[in-house]
């Protein structure tokens, strides 16, 4: 790595590792430790199996030897520690705690209470808000990686119109998507919550907001929904589209130019909203005053970074306040259950307000990160 390159991001790094101490010293703790990998990887660089510990005076990851190596070679301005595996960690980690008020980010149980009964209960506060909250701003250096994912994923949205036809299935047009994703730079993200990283959902399975996908062959008349999530160097990208196979019945486009125009509304109500509430509401009364209010069934969008789900939550009772740095989706829907479904959806990213006048007072700028089309295509 270049050193120019090395000492920038050792720079991010370390105002990273500032924001979460300042959120901790709110807190009254002295010292933050992180058993999640993204936000090991928020403070230190390196993301694997490893523990972070960090304080004003010093960060420390604590590791297996089996990726010792790699940790010194990808972590910036750290000390690492080998120990064995499993509880071994843990009580090393606890050495390292001894005498300081911790916050931590862990929710396992038996970590916990061992924390509690060898550093003292009143020591330790179980509280993930020094990481969340401090990622919830993203530096440039963070914006332009998310900015590159969404580019991944324009150009996995042209080769799905390509490839999107009668008769290939689900699961075909995923694998094609997942070896494209690789060679374009990007990787993947999992999920506990399903055993795919894509969501390709043709005809009845689109009126699944999260269907899992399936050896269903697409036919002449379904609505198609690709649902992407791209990483570039551990950030994310998310963005939607819906297309039509063959010719698009009246209700189809109806159902389309509904959440098109709502999508729509949405991001432009970015610029004038104060708070995340406002852009749900946008989105949800266009759609209902359709029609299909009770076919709009999940939030507007949520926040995006290091994961593809975290704060700040956009929907109807949400008070997080618009703020530059932010970097959220905007992604309406309609879902027609046993027939159809549409989505539209675009990562973007909240830049700061312009002008001084007050026609422009409290307007906010975006940078929407996905430049694929929005029209409704019908292929073949």
């Amino acid at each position: 790595m270049p050193i120019e390159v090395y000492n920038k991001i050792t720079m991010q790094v370390k105002d990273h590792r500032k924001r979460v101490l300042d959120y901790a010293e709110k807190i009254e703790c002295s010292t933050v430790v992180s058993f999640i990998p993204e936000d090991t990887f928020y403070l230190t660089g390196f993301w694997g199996e490893a523990v972070g510990i960090c304080c004003d005076k010093c960060t420390k990851i604590i590791t297996p030897a089996l990726e010792t190596a790699r940790a010194e070679e990808t972590a910036l301005s750290c000390e690492i520690i080998s120990a064995e595996r499993g509880k071994d960690i843990l009580l090393r980690v606890i050495d390292e705690l001894a005498g300081k008020s911790v916050c931590t980010d862990s929710t396992d149980f038996h970590t916990i209470m061992l924390m509690f009964e060898k550093l003292g209960e009143r020591n330790v506060k179980i509280n993930n808000k020094p990481f969340t909250m401090s990622r919830i701003i993203k530096d440039l250096d963070e914006q332009d990686k998310i900015s590159k994912a969404a580019k991944i994923i324009d150009s996995l949205f042209k080769i799905s119109v390509e490839q999107i036809k009668e008769n290939r299935t689900e699961i075909e047009l995923m694998a094609l998507l997942v070896s494209e994703t690789y060679l374009l730079g990007g990787t993947l993200v999992s999920y506990k919550s399903t055993r795919y990283p894509f969501i390709i959902a043709g005809g009845p399975n689109a009126a699944f907001p999260h269907s899992e996908v399936s050896a269903r062959p697409f036919s002449t008349g379904d609505t198609v929904t690709v649902d992407l999530v791209v990483q570039y160097w551990g950030y994310v990208a998310d963005a939607t589209r819906t297309f039509v196979i063959g010719h698009a019945t009246d209700e189809i486009k109806q159902v389309y130019e509904c959440v098109k125009d709502a999508q729509q509304i949405g991001l432009e109500s970015l610029r004038s909203a104060v708070n995340f509430g406002e852009v749900d509401l946008a989105c949800r009364n266009l759609i209902a005053g359709r029609g299909y209010g009770s076919r709009f069934i999940h939030s507007t969008g949520h926040g995006i970074g290091l994961e593809v789900h975290e704060l700040p939550w956009i929907n109807k009772t949400g008070k997080e306040k618009l703020k530059p740095g932010m970097s959220i989706t905007i992604e309406p829907g309609v879902y027609i259950n046993g027939r159809f479904g549409v989505r539209i959806e675009d990562s973007v990213i909240i830049k700061p307000s312009i002008g001084k006048d007050d026609s422009l007072h409290n307007r906010n700028t975006i940078s929407n990160l996905n430049s694929f089309p929005k029209d409704l295509i019908c292929l073949g």
